[in-house]
Formats: C-alpha cells, sequence, structure tokens
C-alpha cells in the first residue's frame, strides 16, 4: 500500500447527508448498499447490524465504514433502541482505491481506533454543534469538519504504523487535557447551578464514564469532587466576607439542602460552616 494515499490539492470530498437520530424496532429496514461511501458511528444503544453479510453486536463506539455496494441494515428487536450517526459521503479519490472507497474492498468493515478514536468522536460533536447553529456558514462548516473526520480515519488505517512507539506528546494526551480545562471552565462558571455528571458530560457530547476516567487522570479526582471543592471555596468566601445566612449560602453554592452542605462542609473542614465564620 502506497501510505502517501492522499493528494491535498485534489482532496474534496462531497457530503451527501449527515444524519444522527434514534431508531427501535419499529424502523425496519431491508438490507441495502449505495454507490456512495457510507460511515456508521453508534452513539449509544445495543442492537445488532448486518454488513457485507456478517452479523454484528453494535453498541456505543461501534463504527462500521461502508464502502459503496457494500450491504448494511440494522436488526432491533423489542426494545432494543440505537442513537446512530451517519454520514454520505462521494467524490472520494484516495491513491490506490477505488473511487469513494476509503479502505480496501475485501477489508473488515468494523472500524477500531487506537490512536485518535476521541479526536473522531469529538469531531461528531462539533457536528452536532454546527447543525444546531445552521446559519449561513455552517454548510461548508460541516464539510470541513467530515474532512477532518475522514483524514482521522486514513491517519488511524495507513499512517499509525509510522508513529514513533513512544512519542512524548501525543495528540490524545493534548486532547484530554483541553477536555479537562473545559470542564473545569463548566465548573467554575455554572457551579451554583444542579450539577450532575451526565450534565457537565452532555457539555462535553462525551460518555459520563470516559470524562469522569480522564478527568480523574488528569487532575487525579473526579469531576464531581471538583465541583464539590469549588462550591465549598466560593462559601468559605462567603462566610468570612458576608453576613448572609448559612442557608442562603448553601443556595449560592448550589446547596439546597443546608443539612447536607453543613455535613459535607465539615467533612472537608473538620468545622461546620458556623464555627468556620466565627474563627474568620
Amino acid at each position: 500500500m502506497d501510505y502517501n494515499i492522499i493528494n491535498p490539492h485534489h482532496f474534496n470530498p462531497s457530503v451527501l447527508f449527515i444524519m444522527r437520530r434514534f431508531f427501535d424496532s419499529t424502523d425496519r429496514i431491508e438490507s441495502h448498499s449505495h454507490d456512495f461511501l457510507s460511515l456508521i458511528y453508534i452513539l449509544g444503544g445495543e442492537g445488532k447490524y448486518e454488513v457485507g453479510g456478517r452479523i454484528y453486536d453494535v453498541s456505543a463506539g461501534t463504527f462500521f465504514i461502508c464502502n459503496p455496494h457494500v450491504t448494511h441494515h440494522r436488526i432491533l428487536t423489542g426494545n432494543q433502541r440505537i442513537e446512530e450517526f451517519h454520514v454520505g459521503i462521494s467524490n472520494l479519490h484516495l491513491k490506490c482505491l477505488p473511487e469513494n472507497c476509503l479502505i480496501p474492498e475485501n477489508e473488515e468493515p468494523l472500524f477500531t481506533f487506537k490512536h485518535y478514536g476521541q479526536a473522531f468522536f469529538n469531531s461528531i460533536g462539533e457536528v452536532i454543534i454546527e447543525q444546531k447553529k445552521n446559519d449561513e456558514t455552517s454548510a461548508l462548516m460541516l464539510k470541513c469538519i467530515i474532512m477532518k473526520m475522514l483524514v482521522f480515519i486514513i491517519k488511524e488505517r495507513y499512517y499509525s504504523l509510522c508513529m514513533p512507539k513512544d512519542p512524548l506528546i501525543t495528540l490524545e494526551k493534548y486532547e484530554k487535557t483541553a477536555m479537562v480545562d473545559n470542564i473545569r471552565a463548566f465548573i467554575t462558571e455554572n457551579y451554583m447551578k444542579p450539577l450532575s455528571l451526565a450534565q457537565i458530560s452532555a457539555n462535553t457530547y462525551l460518555n459520563p464514564i470516559y470524562v469522569s476516567k480522564v478527568f480523574k487522570e488528569i487532575t487525579g479526582e473526579p469531576p464531581i469532587n471538583y465541583l464539590i471543592r469549588v462550591r465549598l471555596s466560593r462559601a468559605c468566601e462567603l462566610l468570612k466576607n458576608t453576613e448572609a445566612p448559612i442557608k442562603e449560602i448553601a443556595a449560592q453554592v448550589g446547596y439546597k439542602d443546608v443539612y447536607y452542605f453543613s455535613k459535607l462542609f465539615k467533612k472537608y473542614y473538620g468545622i461546620s460552616p458556623m464555627h468556620y465564620r466565627k474563627a474568620y
């Protein structure tokens, strides 16, 4: 395989459609194929998918690359439901591959990322945000994001073999740090509101379990612990600098239950909010 697979001056794929929607067992469709490239990413749920005559179990993170004329259809039974991100692409020309093909024709359509999976997933989030904007530049911006997603696939499939075994700084590490910085900023701006891990994760379009894992990996603590520290730190400022009642301060930092707030405060600082105020 020629690893110089892209000619940047002629890389201009057409985005035929971008679809993100839920499907359940009532959405029945026969096995079919297209004359264009299909990228199918499962965002959530579980079920089965037939691709190229083979049945696959699918769940969040499953990703298929369907070259032209590769049959595919979802198979859902009972209460099964999946959320799917599906992109149709044409006018794709890569060296040594047939038109609109992203992988060799005999290659497994189930695609697994080792290096650029998070970057690819983050790009899906960018697409969703841009679709909501739907302004005069959105069509061009969406095409740019889809082109970036194609490049991540190409880097993974054709260039990752050339990567150093132990890079000092990886793109993935940089993205994790950026993600954590964004979460910190979000918490700092919204600590006074009711926040859960699910709500914090929704702001990043990432899985809550993954968010908690990465945040702890980078900071040494889960995001909820960081939220508690931000809230209690602000509570300390209010206790020292205002005469507001404890119940009011608790509400200002995001706790409706003053008893729970006092219990949490004492757990972290060893004294009650009232004694803290008297000490200062």
